[in-house]
């Protein structure tokens, strides 16, 4: 049991550090462009250039970025590649090339050759797009069965725009696609193309992205007529909001078609134009100039734009329903033009017929709309107009890639301007400016919407700013301890800055903090991601060392080995010595004892180092230093070693005895007498282990008679004091 929470709690706290070190990178880098859920058209190569860029908070020197399948099976993992080299100005921007795929995109950041930074999108896609324009059946309804969408894979944009009162505020996000959700910016539940998704993402094995701009009760000559500017009134002689309903078809090509790429345009229409009439001659004139303008006004990003063209025609006049061989012949027609880029779609007045009576939501007489199953038809009459071959034959409109940023310093470092790139005619940044270049002096988003002379729109990456102000510090540095080191140690030195400035030492090194050895006045400067750096260096600070010489080591008596520390320590001006102890080593083995002295009693070669601890004289915390270990001394047994006990130097001219004994010895009482028996020094110790020394300065020359007494050894020595 004990060995099963051992582990588990080990397990545990691997994973809290593996969480708490991506926790710590994931703060270095971050990812603005694309955002999740983002799906890019492929190529007929089944491939798509993906721009991929974002902001960092701290120094870079390299960018890499890699796709993973968010499933075994679902695209083609691409290997860690470098997608900028040396960004500048805190923003960066590359491209990586994936196969059709759903995936996780990766992205990490390097100093120096170490990960500093790292970054993911959970999923985005190369895949499909498409675009869907028409009248109610394209559009959809809330609470028609519109079927639940089952692959992950199938998504559509946020906008929504059902209100139309959002016609110039897209955004740049997306969602799975629900049975009951909006399919940006205008189609109501996944109606049949959410079923569609499903077929589409299993057959082709890529992810799917829906748009949807189709409107009810309007008929070609609406859609036509709001491309050219005119005011509508619909089949129900409602005016329609200024522009609609080319306007959200016009704006979701030029934004997410020109950003994200496209497929086609999936029209689905014809019912109104068949209930009044309309000939084929009139529908294919309306139809036609429809898709001319929608390419013509997109200029040279959009201007080859394919559409898939439903054959409906399906109307109810009452309680009974009719078709329309005109609009189908009309339909066709424009399918077959030579060049058009028109392709079939499918036929749909043969779908659910009769079509469900009641409208299921006012009860009201239908007769035209798909419901439940009906949905589910439509959506496999579609995908079987979309064979793998259309999708090997009918180029696309490609991605365009985002475009950069660049980042410059003002004078005094207080500020920094921001440039987007030239060429376009409008901008519009996040916080509302509308000029090329803005000036950043402190926190905020900062990305711009371009436009180019077609209106079609171009992104750039998001630059964050988190700091309140970007003007830089006066660097002032703090060392971790007291300035006078070891020479063996190290000192932190530390400027204390935001991760987006870097700091530049004196000697060279580059870093917030940096640990040093070497004596010396240091100072730091700083600059920041952005390209600006500190006018004035930190205040100097001097470091100083202490270096300690090797202790000198004799055989100081028969059972003993004594070390002499180096004699300099005790005169250097700044410090002073408040205590010594000793690394003692026989051979290559270490021992235990730690006084200067230690007992030997056995042929060896002995080694030593000094541990001396320093206070400043000015006060502070102590530090420890080591001296180099000293020369070996051999130490060889003498002859006085077989009598146990030894007293030396005997006779003694400066009154200063040591005493050594073969054994360690307990319970120790030493006593000096005179030969007259008059005690002149009397002494008791727990142990006698090393070399004893006792002063007997104080006593007159001649002769005495040094005692020692313990539980094992009890011993007398005759001793001459020659002061």
């Amino acid at each position: 049991m004990m060995q099963k929470n051992t582990t588990y709690w080990r397990c545990l706290n691997v994973l809290l550090v593996t969480l708490l070190t991506v926790g710590t990178l994931t703060a270095q880098i971050k990812i603005t462009f694309p955002v999740e859920r983002a799906v890019f058209q492929r190529n007929n190569a089944n491939q798509a250039s993906i721009s991929i860029g974002g902001y960092y908070t701290q120094a870079v020197d390299r960018i890499e970025a890699r796709l993973v399948p968010v499933s075994p099976g679902q695209g083609q993992a691409t290997d860690w590649t470098t997608i900028e080299s040396n960004p500048k100005g805190g923003v960066f921007l590359g491209t990586l090339t994936g196969r059709g795929g759903w995936y996780t995109l990766e992205v990490r950041a390097f100093f120096g050759g170490v990960e500093v930074g790292r970054d993911a999108l959970s999923k985005l896609g190369v895949g499909e797009v498409f675009l869907i324009a028409g009248q109610s059946n394209a559009q959809g309804f809330f609470g028609f069965g519109a079927p639940a969408v089952n692959d992950d894979r199938v998504n559509t944009i946020t906008w929504d725009n059902q209100n139309s009162d959002r016609t110039n505020n897209l955004t740049f996000s997306f969602t799975r696609l629900t049975a009951e959700g909006v399919i940006g910016p205008r189609g109501r539940s996944s109606w049949c193309w959410g079923p569609l998704g499903d077929l589409l993402a299993r057959k082709l094995n890529v992810p799917i992205l829906f748009m949807n701009a189709g409107w009810i009760d309007t008929s070609t000559q609406n859609w036509l007529d709001s491309a050219n500017g005119k005011p509508v009134k619909n089949r129900i002689n409602e005016d329609l909001p200024a522009g609609m309903p080319y306007l959200n078809l016009k704006n979701a090509l030029q934004y997410y078609g020109s950003i994200l790429g496209l497929r086609s345009v999936l029209w689905l229409q014809g019912e109104n134009d068949a209930a009044a009439n309309v000939t084929k001659d009139a529908y294919q004139n309306s139809l036609q100039g429809l898709v001319n303008v929608a390419r013509i006004e997109q200029g040279e990003v959009l201007s080859s734009l394919p559409w898939v063209l439903s054959r409906t025609s399906r109307y109810a006049i009452n309680t009974s329903s009719f078709t329309s061989q005109s609009v189908i012949d009309a339909q066709t027609a424009i399918i077959n033009i030579p060049f058009n880029k028109s392709y079939p779609g499918p036929f749909t007045d043969n779908i659910q017929v009769p079509r469900p009576l009641l409208n299921p939501i006012n009860g009201s007489i239908d007769l035209v709309h798909f419901q439940g199953q009906g949905l589910m038809d439509l959506a496999q009459a579609w995908d079987n107009s979309l064979q793998p071959s259309f999708f090997a034959t009918v180029v696309p409109v490609s991605p365009r890639p985002a475009r950069p940023l660049t980042v410059t310093c003002n004078s005094g470092n207080v500020s920094f301007n921001i440039k987007a790139p030239d060429g376009f005619v409008s901008y519009r940044w996040a916080n509302g400016e509308t000029t090329q270049t803005i000036t950043v002096q402190g926190a905020g988003t900062y990305q711009v919407t371009m436009k180019d002379n077609a209106g079609n729109t171009y992104l750039t990456p998001a630059l964050v700013v988190t700091e309140p102000s970007v003007r830089l510090p006066e660097p002032v540095v703090t060392p971790s301890g007291e300035q006078i080191i070891c020479a063996d140690s190290s000192i932190a030195l530390t400027v204390n800055v935001s991760s987006v400035n870097t700091v530049t030492w004196s000697n060279g090194l580059v870093g917030r903090t940096i640990n040093v050895k070497t004596p010396g006045t240091y100072t730091a400067r700083l600059s920041n991601i952005y390209g600006c750096s500190s006018p004035t260096l930190s205040a100097p600070v001097t470091i100083k060392t202490i270096s300690i010489q090797a202790p000198k080591l004799i055989q100081s008596g028969p059972y003993s080995v004594q070390a002499t520390p180096d004699s300099t320590i005790f005169s250097f001006a700044d410090t002073k010595v408040s205590g010594i102890t000793w690394d003692w080593r026989q051979g290559g083995r270490s021992l235990t004892a730690t006084e200067s002295a230690i007992k030997v009693t056995q042929t060896g070669e002995f080694t030593t180092r000094s541990r001396v601890t320093f206070v400043a004289n000015s006060g502070g915390s102590a530090r420890t230093c080591l001296s180099p270990f000293s020369a070996a001394v051999l130490y060889q047994p003498t002859g006085e070693t077989a009598e146990g006990l030894v007293v030396y130097p005997n006779p003694s001219r400066l009154g200063k005895v040591a005493i050594e004994t073969l054994e360690d010895l307990t319970d120790v009482e030493i006593t000096v007498t005179s030969l007259s028996g008059q005690v002149v020094y009397s002494g008791k110790f727990p142990d006698l282990k090393i070399r004893k020394e006792i002063d007997l300065s104080y006593v007159n020359e001649g002769a005495y008679i040094l005692k020692l007494s313990s539980t094992t050894l009890k011993q007398s020595k005759r001793i001459i004091i020659d002061n």
